[in-house]
């Protein structure tokens, strides 16, 4: 059954919702208050025949700037809101924090939420959902004890530097941790039972953009080695396979890749060259399958602790890069996620990949010239044929260090030499394959970036997932429509 129809059900036919809040005793009148969802809501969220127009927020922007609120509403159609809190956590659960003192998973505790209830019940005043966004998987030094190790046993932060790779900052915690499976669904399972939302959201929960290239070496710790042996994987065959890739590909010729330049190596094909026997591929799907699962556990203890009364959404990457970074758009269709989500930053999660890739293999093979190490990467992930650049590695305007700020001078500047065709193109490219995979078995709604983007691309891109029957589009930032400093 879709999820969608179980709400609703859930909705009609039953008022055990107004009951939600007291199943948390020691929340008292803070759940009592917030913890039930009145009829007739979810106003979009999952409802058959409505088109969802999201924006990410804050809860000030919701409490402090009405305004903004109201031109959102009005000028957009927006009828979603997305907004990262902290949220007011008891002891207990605080004890179960992964991190320890070094730092709080997901969300941190704040002693007084009182701003977060205020937001909510404004949203829903309005007639808008409301989707609390918690972090995923990525921190720094404060994760080391549960980071994710390549096969060598080396974590991921004390990996080398690779030229171009803006996502190497992405140091993915395992998902294997008994720690943090144990977490996981006490954090989840409290915080949607508790605050009153349409849906619980989560971002970075995956891997690393693959333009850090090093961590598709991960995770093979302990915990992921007994997780293989559990799911019926051959750990040592897919270790084998990827130390092997990886000589290979350091041992590739120039003229090799000349000829490859000439048609289209697709994944299949690139397997073949360098004589894959199947290990690779299970890496990825074994990969793709621990985060699957976990995100499974994550959207079943939510909707069991809530009785459907909040959906689950992560975020991923676009269709082509979304097994690189460990999401199967099948495991979501299937219970992982209650919509697909993608997103749309073109430097760190498309085009840097390209960039990084090109790079890596001029590196490699003696007297490579960029155009054809550029027409090889490309090809690799069908984007060949989308008028991106195919001569040299300035023209993306990547730079070799990650800039300090994902959307200051040097992305404008980025976006400013893809130029408005090429966005279009290579977005239109993957929504579309996106709604192929998906052929509308679950929700699905697109970012779209109002900041960097000019207005004009930004429409364009509206009317495409209306075009393609997608379910709606998520405004990250509005600048381009609607600046809330100027209101």
């Amino acid at each position: 059954m879709r999820t969608f129809q179980s709400r609703r059900e859930f909705m009609k036919k039953t008022a055990s919702a107004a009951a939600a809040g007291t199943l948390l005793g020691a929340a008292g009148s803070l759940a009592a208050r917030v913890g039930a969802s009145p009829s007739p809501r979810p106003f979009v969220t999952d409802v058959p025949g409505k088109k969802m127009i999201g924006c990410y927020s804050s809860t000030d922007q919701i409490v402090n700037n009405p305004k903004f609120i109201d031109a959102l509403q009005k000028k957009l159609g927006v009828n979603m809101l997305i907004c990262y809190s902290n949220i007011k956590m008891p002891d207990w659960l605080k004890s179960m924090n992964p991190l320890g003192a070094k730092g709080m998973m997901h969300s941190r505790h704040v002693d007084d939420d009182s701003q977060l209830i205020k937001a909510i019940e404004e949203t829903h005043r309005r007639g808008m959902d409301f989707w609390l966004h918690f972090s995923g998987h990525h921190y720094g030094e404060e994760s080391r004890p549960i980071m994710s190790e390549t096969f060598e046993g080396i974590k991921f932060i004390d990996l080398p530097p690779i030229k171009y790779a803006y996502a190497q900052t992405e140091y993915t915690a395992c998902f294997e941790k008994p720690v943090v499976r144990d977490w996981e669904k006490a954090l989840y399972g409290y915080a949607a039972k508790t605050y009153d939302m349409d849906s619980m959201y989560v971002t970075h929960y995956r891997y690393a953009t693959p333009s850090f290239w090093t961590n598709l070496y991960g995770c093979a710790c302990s915990d992921c080695q007994n997780a293989a042996v559990r799911m019926g994987y051959d750990f040592p065959r897919m270790r084998e396979s990827m130390n092997k890739l990886r000589r290979r590909l350091e041992r590739l010729d120039r003229k090799t890749l000349e000829h490859a330049a000439k048609f289209r190596l697709t994944f299949p094909d690139f397997l073949t060259l360098l004589g894959e026997n199947q290990g690779v591929l299970d890496w990825l799907t074994f990969r793709a399958k621990l985060v699957g699962g976990g995100l499974r556990r994550i959207h079943d203890v939510i909707h069991a602790e809530t009785d459907h009364r909040s959906g689950f959404v992560t975020d991923t990457h676009c269709t082509t890069m979304s097994l690189f970074v460990g999401h199967n758009h099948a495991d979501f269709i299937n219970g992982a996620s209650d919509a697909l989500h993608p997103l749309t930053w073109l430097d760190w999660q498309y085009l840097g990949v390209i960039v990084t890739w090109a790079s890596q293999l001029c590196e490699w093979v003696q007297g490579l010239d960029e155009a054809t190490a550029l027409k090889v990467a490309l090809s690799f992930f069908g984007w060949d044929q989308l008028g991106l650049p195919d001569k040299k590695i300035s023209d993306y305007a990547i730079q070799p260090k990650a800039p300090e700020s994902s959307s200051g001078p040097v992305a404008m500047e980025f976006y400013k030499t893809l130029n408005p065709d090429r966005i279009v193109k290579l977005l239109t490219h993957e929504w579309t394959r996106m709604a192929a995979f998906n052929n509308g078995r679950i929700p699905a709604h697109p970012v779209i970036k109002g900041y960097e983007w000019p207005e004009k691309v930004c429409r364009e891109l509206m009317d495409v997932t209306q075009s393609l029957g997608l379910t709606g589009y998520i405004f990250q930032r509005t600048e381009v429509f609607i600046d809330p400093a100027k209101l």
